[in-house]
């Protein structure tokens, strides 16, 4: 009897032993792990900077090559100039990281971007600069569909950096997951069975109350915001006219993260915004409403546009919310003048009396990409009965052709100046998807001069 009573505290001892170095060689494969996963997040985080940063310098050099091309004021170049010298070490730093993450398609990826922008200051920049009489139109043309390719590239590094991101993460969570079970398997050497069993019920419990309390929580979210997703109601002003329409790509989309925003400011002047959040669902709802919020409180504090939108960028920055795209200014009835800034949306459309629909300028980055990011205001002088139209990208990338969607936008909107409608926005709405497929939710704002306007006393 005391021989099997030793024997049994032998086995005690060397289950215990066992079950301590099983779980200190576990701490330390999980510490290890970890620490793996925090490089390679940096490294992927170095890369996705890398590739916004050569974003911005195309784009500056885009802005400034078109702003010279269309006015011939050399001031226009500045930008340009200033992104010239940059782009080549920030090119190869972006071929370096690609490098790192041992990824064929970035790889790729970052070889088109140094091949177009090359050839963009070729075909493009240097021809725009060097021959006023050029054909800017196709130039311009070809230039905008170098950028295009340019944006693709950078959005498939982007596509792949967080691809990766997301393998790191379900391979941590999977091997600490197999800690857990070995952990496990490891104290049931131990203890009684009974008490496994009761643990391993007592933890289910927990669980399936967490996971109904979760999905409770959810549905209700998910419940009120599809509720409360009603667009707000349009300022009613002598001065202006509004029109908008909200579509979505799909009953289940409902809860998307396009949005819309007027408010009237003292001084017969209005605020106007307008934006889209990538992807539908909760995220995108909550990002949308944040982000709208927080705009209109910005602009009742200071309304210059680039404030506006570099004080949201700052917000956005590093909360991992999902892409945003937007638009935010004024318009001023007293010298109708319209002022906006534009963060890496679709440019602002505008209808002036006697004149063909144009796109205005845009550029930049969406917000929250990249603290520094600087926005510029553009100012546009008009005339009363002038009609501003701002809209979301589902707007032209029906046909996965932007140049193309924006010729049939462009020509809805000569169709509305022609019309004239009481609801230019649906009136655009309608005849740009005319026996066309809705793919992504759309929507549409105008903002307008009234053609006789009478001033409304602040």
């Amino acid at each position: 009897m005391e021989n099997e009573r030793r024997r049994a505290l032998i086995r005690a001892a060397l289950y215990a032993v066992l079950a301590v170095a099983l779980l200190i060689g576990g701490g330390v494969y999980v510490r290890v792990l970890i620490a793996q996963s925090f490089q390679t997040a940096g490294e992927l985080a170095t890369t996705r900077a890398a590739a916004y940063t050569a974003l911005k310098l195309m784009l500056d050099e885009e802005t400034g090559v078109r702003g010279y091309a269309a006015t011939r004021d050399l001031l226009f170049l500045q930008p340009y100039n200033a992104a010239l010298k940059p782009f080549p070490a920030a090119a190869a730093q972006l071929r370096a990281d690609v490098a790192d993450i041992f990824s064929i398609p970035a790889a790729n990826a970052a070889d088109d971007i140094i091949a177009i922008n090359a050839g963009y200051l070729r075909t493009v920049a240097q021809p725009l600069i060097a021959n006023p009489a050029a054909n800017t139109d196709a130039v311009e043309r070809h230039g905008k569909g170098l950028v295009d390719r340019f944006r693709a590239d950078v959005a498939s590094i982007d596509a792949i950096v967080t691809q990766r991101e997301a393998v790191v993460d379900a391979d941590a969570q999977q091997s600490i997951g197999r800690i857990g079970l070995l952990t496990a398997a490891t104290v049931a050497l131990v203890l009684l069975l009974w008490l496994i069993y009761s643990a391993q019920q007592s933890a289910l419990a927990e669980r399936v109350a967490r996971e109904r309390e979760r999905y409770t929580a959810e549905k209700r979210i998910a419940d009120t915001l599809q509720e409360a997703f009603v667009q707000p109601a349009l300022p009613s002003h002598p001065t202006f006219r509004f029109s908008a329409t909200y579509v979505p790509a799909s009953e289940e989309a409902k809860v998307g993260g396009d949005w819309y925003d007027a408010v009237e400011l003292p001084g017969n002047r209005v605020l106007f915004t307008i934006g889209d959040v990538t992807g539908h669902g909760i995220d995108a709802a909550v990002t949308m409403t944040r982000v709208r919020q927080a705009m209109i409180a910005s602009a009742l504090l200071d309304p210059m546009p680039a404030a506006v939108l570099t004080r949201v960028t700052k917000e956005l920055y590093g909360s991992k919310s999902p892409l945003v795209t937007a638009v935010a200014g004024f318009a001023d009835a007293s010298t109708f003048e319209f002022v906006y800034a534009s963060a890496g949306h679709p440019p602002p459309l505008l209808i002036e009396p006697g004149r063909a629909p144009r796109m205005l300028e845009c550029g930049s980055l969406p917000l929250g990409a990249m603290l520094d990011t600087q926005y510029r205001t553009f100012r546009v002088q008009s005339v009363p009965g002038a009609m501003l139209v701002l809209y979301t990208d589902g707007a032209i990338e029906h046909s996965h052709d932007v140049i193309e969607g924006e010729s049939i936008l462009l020509a809805a909107a000569a169709e509305a100046a022609r019309v004239a409608p009481s609801e230019p926005a649906t009136f655009i709405h309608n005849t740009v998807f005319s026996g066309r497929h809705i793919g992504d939710d759309v929507a549409i704002l105008t903002v307008g001069f009234a053609a006789e306007p009478r001033l409304k006393v602040a």
